[in-house]
C-alpha cells in the first residue's frame, strides 16, 4: 500500500519536468531521451495528506539481459505529519539462464479508512460504505528470485514480512499485527516490453504461507492469480485484459487480519473503486483497456474493469462493482514508462453529480 503513494508522488514530480522537455522537443519515440537515471523533487497532493514534498530517483540499467531493470528509491513528508520512504526494484540478469528479482522494503505512516468486511453496501440507495478512518504505521520487505526453467517460464519462491499497527479513531483502539510468510511462485511471460506492451501473455500464480509457528499474527494461506493479455489490432493500436483473482484460506477465517484480505479498487484495479471500500476473503475482478497514439510521445487509452469480493464460507451475491473511464499516457523514455493520468466513474455512487463517482490517478507506470 506504501508504494502506491511513492509513485504517485514520482509520477507528479516527472510530469512537471518531462512536459517541459518534451514541449520543446517534438521527436519522435525512438529519439527520447535514453538516461540511465533520474533524480526528481516529490510534490503531491491527496485530501488524506493535503501537500507532501520529498524526493525520488530512478535507475535504469541492464544485467547481462536483453531487458531493463530498474530500481526506484524515494520518501516523503506531508503537512499531516505523515511520511514514507521505500525502495522497489525489478532486476532482470543472464541471457542463457535467466534470472528475475523482484524486491520492495520501507516503512510509512499514513491514515487509511476501515470500510468492513463484505461485498453489501451500509448506506441506502447506494452500494457505498461508511468508513471509520484509522492511523496507521507499517513496515514491510518482500523479495521474490525466480530461475528461467523452459521457454518462458520462472519459477521461484518470495519471502514476504509485514508489520503493521493500527489505531483505530473512533473506538480508540490500537491493534498490532505481524505476518511473515513464505511462498512459491510461477510465472509465464511473452511481453515483447516490460512497461508498455504490445504483444504477448503474462501469467502469475502464487501461494503464500504465514504460520504462528514463525510468530505471525494468523494462520493463513494466500492464493493469488493475474493473468494478462495484449493483442495488437492496429498500427500502434493494443487490445489488453486482465483478470485477477485472490483468495485467504484459513481455518478460522473470522480471526483473518483485515489488513491481509484481498480488495479492490485503487489505481490500479478496478479505477475508480475507492481502494479498501471493498474487501474479504475471495477477490475476483476482470479489466480491460483500448490503449492509442495520439501524436508522437502523447497516448490515450480508454478503459473498463469489474469485480468484487466474497465469503468463500457463506457465499453471498451483490451487484458487482464497476469502473469506467479515459486516461492520457506521457512516455518519459525508450523504455516505454509512462506517466499515467486517469479519470474512472464507479457505479457505487450513482448520482452523475456526486464529487465521490469519480477517481482521479496521477501516477506512474501503466495498471497492468
Amino acid at each position: 500500500m506504501s508504494y502506491r503513494f511513492m509513485k504517485r508522488g514520482i509520477a507528479v514530480s516527472v510530469l512537471l519536468v518531462w512536459m517541459s522537455v518534451l514541449s520543446s522537443s517534438a521527436a519522435p519515440l525512438d529519439s527520447l531521451p535514453n538516461w540511465p537515471a533520474m533524480g526528481v523533487p516529490v510534490i503531491n497532493y491527496t485530501p488524506e495528506t493535503r501537500w507532501e514534498f520529498g524526493a525520488a530517483a530512478q535507475v535504469y540499467f541492464k544485467v547481462l539481459s536483453p531487458k531493463t531493470s530498474i530500481i526506484q528509491v524515494g520518501g516523503a513528508y506531508s503537512l499531516n505529519k505523515q511520511w514514507y520512504a521505500n525502495v522497489q526494484g525489478t532486476l532482470y540478469v543472464g541471457k542463457l539462464l535467466p534470472w528475475l528479482v523482484q524486491f520492495r522494503a520501507g516503512y510509512r505512516r499514513y491514515p487509511d479508512t476501515y470500510y468492513g468486511i463484505g461485498n453489501q453496501a451500509n448506506l441506502p440507495d447506494t452500494y457505498a460504505r461508511i468508513g471509520e478512518p484509522y492511523d496507521s504505521e507499517r513496515a514491510y520487505a518482500y523479495v521474490q528470485p525466480l530461475i528461467g526453467i523452459r521457454d518462458n517460464w520462472l519459477l521461484g519462491v518470495h519471502v514476504d514480512y509485514i508489520w503493521e499497527r493500527t489505531h483505530m479513531q473512533n473506538s480508540d483502539e490500537t491493534v498490532t499485527i505481524q505476518m511473515p510468510g513464505l511462498g512459491i511462485t510461477a510465472q509465464y511471460d511473452t511481453r515483447d516490453v516490460l512497461y508498455y506492451p504490445s504483444k504477448g501473455m503474462f501469467l502469475k500464480a502464487g501461494v503464500t504461507h504465514y504460520n504462528r509457528r514463525w510468530r505471525a499474527t494468523a494462520d493463513l494461506t494466500r492464493c493469488s492469480i493475474d493473468w494478462r493479455q495484449y493483442v495488437p489490432i492496429g498500427k500502434y493500436v493494443v487490445w489488453c485484459y486482465q483478470l485477477r483473482a485472490d483468495i485467504a484460506l484459513s481455518s478460522k477465517p473470522g480471526q483473518i487480519p483485515f489488513q491481509m484480505l484481498p480488495t479492490i479498487g485503487g489505481q490500479d484495479l478496478v479505477r475508480g473503486i475507492p481502494y479498501g471500500m471493498y474487501r474479504d476473503n475471495t477477490m475476483i475482478a476482470l479489466q480491460g483497456e483500448l490503449r492509442f497514439p495520439i501524436w508522437r510521445w502523447l497516448r490515450g487509452c480508454a478503459f473498463a474493469g469489474i469485480g468484487d469480493v466474497y465469503d468463500y464460507t457463506h457465499w453471498q451475491w451483490a451487484l458487482p462493482k464497476v469502473g469506467y473511464g479515459v486516461g492520457l499516457r506521457v512516455t518519459i523514455n525508450r523504455a516505454k514508462i509512462n506517466i499515467r493520468a486517469d479519470v474512472a466513474r464507479n457505479n457505487i455512487y450513482p448520482s452523475w453529480s456526486d464529487i465521490k463517482s469519480y477517481g482521479f490517478y496521477l501516477t506512474a507506470t501503466e495498471a497492468f
